[in-house]
């Protein structure tokens, strides 16, 4: 059989309650040429009998079924099957837009780019669409991305690995699979094709629906969790050590920092003094803030910065209480807003930007 132009890698795991619309999502793309990878991850549901029961309907779909392994290594046993000239993933619960394939698949062999990121937008639990999409379509046109471009790439080539399509040789040439496992195996996998990759491009056409399910700032944020992306930032930060792009990184650390921090606060799943067992653990990232001399946190969490920064445990606990109790309060949209820098923040940095390539990467960090 001929390989597809496309490849549409779908991680499986207990989505009975929305994979049909994901798999029909991808039937009803007006862009035909592609297969459709459904990588059942072990699922105690009825999700294998649904995958299975489409493959019999669909010669474009093949289902992988395997023990329960994580996102990571269900991604992974994807691209291992994968015939396609390129590759794009979807999450089980989530949407593409009816041609998104077609989109992507255009803008990458019009700009010959080593991927393509494409805009997105959020939708509630029972799909329906947020107003507006994450990159504003005003100020984002198409353009070619440097990692470089604080002022205008940074902002759009974001951690997700569901809203870009990929040239699959140049994944495989340069061994870029999601070696991290979950938590943060997006945040691995989407860094190594930005320092690899010659260059990437951008289009705002709205590609991808992404799911917004409720409190999805502390969903899944157990002690375990906590972890995880202890182990995972430390090899991230490494990647980038290596790769010589301290300076990219300072901004992805400026876009991270308040998010951990704001999913730690947030969480209901560990008690306050588990809390701190993970500040205690993630005390070398946390210290980075001033290291690689990062000050872009959204003024309500200044104040726990600078006692995380003090090792001032008990007042810590305190102040997570208290944020807690008011972030409770606040429009799941204003919350994720105080969990992520504003332009004016990253300004910030670049008063220094020059002083710090000069003295951070070829000193402190030899």
């Amino acid at each position: 059989m001929r390989s597809k132009e496309i490849s549409v890698i779908v991680p499986v795991y207990n989505a009975e309650l929305h994979i049909e619309g994901t798999i029909k999502s991808l039937q009803n793309q007006t862009f035909r040429d592609i297969e459709i990878i459904l990588v059942n991850d072990g699922s105690k549901d009825n999700s294998k009998k649904i995958c299975e029961d489409y493959a019999t309907r669909d010669e474009r779909i093949l289902v992988v079924n395997k023990e329960n392994g994580g996102l990571a290594d269900a991604r992974n046993a994807g691209m291992k099957v994968a015939n396609g000239k390129y590759i794009m993933f979807l999450d089980a619960d989530d949407l593409f837009e009816v041609d998104s394939c077609e989109n992507m698949y255009l803008a990458i062999e019009k700009s010959r780019a080593d991927y393509v990121i494409g805009n997105y937008q959020m939708m509630e639990e029972n799909g329906t669409k947020w107003k507006n999409p994450a990159f504003d379509v005003k100020t984002y046109q198409e353009f070619i991305l440097d990692r470089h471009d604080y002022q205008k790439s940074f902002f759009v080539m974001n951690s997700t690995a569901w809203n870009k399509i990929y040239n699959a040789q140049f994944l495989k040439e340069n061994d870029i699979t999601f070696k991290v496992p979950s938590p943060s195996e997006d945040d691995y996998f989407t860094s190594l094709c930005y320092m690899k990759a010659k260059f990437g491009f951008y289009t705002p056409k709205v590609m991808y629906l992404y799911r917004n399910t409720p409190n999805s700032l502390s969903k899944d944020c157990s002690l375990s969790y906590f972890k995880g992306i202890n182990n995972a930032y430390q090899r991230i930060f490494e990647s980038y050590q290596e790769n010589h792009e301290l300076n990219y990184y300072r901004y992805v650390y400026a876009k991270k920092n308040a998010y951990l921090l704001c999913q730690l606060i947030d969480s209901e799943q560990i008690t306050i003094e588990e809390k701190i067992e993970c500040l205690k653990k993630l005390e070398w990232y946390f210290d980075l803030r001033s290291e690689l001399e990062i000050n872009t946190v959204h003024e309500s969490l200044e104040k726990i910065m600078r006692l995380i920064e003090e090792k001032e445990y008990t007042n810590i606990a305190l102040e997570m209480e208290r944020l807690k109790e008011y972030r409770k309060g606040l429009p799941e949209q204003v919350k994720k807003r105080m969990s992520f820098p504003t332009k004016e923040n990253y300004a910030q940095m670049e008063k220094n930007n020059e002083q710090f390539r000069i003295q951070g990467e070829e000193v402190c960090f030899n």
